[in-house]
């Protein structure tokens, strides 16, 4: 009786474990590949405005860190466009 108890609450268990799905490792959400977009657009715009006008030979800054996106911006062309011009501000 006993090895039978055992025997069902093993096989419940696996089941049990079975039943949920992990969380896959090898995607990434959404979100978090549009704030990269953002950042990488944010880093490559405020280079292109800090260097605006000065010709050739400007060394370009590091990039500050990424600020958050406001809401409705997601994509590079956004955090280009808001990097840009706090480079041109910086200037």
């Amino acid at each position: 009786m006993k090895k039978f108890m055992l025997f069902s609450m093993l096989l419940s268990f696996t089941f049990l474990m079975s039943s949920f799905t992990p969380y896959p490792s090898n995607s990434i959400p959404d979100q978090v590949m549009r704030v990269d977009a953002f950042c990488d657009g944010w880093e490559d715009g405020y280079k292109e405005g800090y260097c605006y006008g000065k010709g050739f030979g400007c060394l370009e800054p590091l990039a500050p860190l990424c600020p958050l996106p406001r809401l409705g911006e997601d994509g590079y062309k956004d955090g280009y466009n808001r990097g840009f011009l706090k480079g041109q501000a910086d200037q």
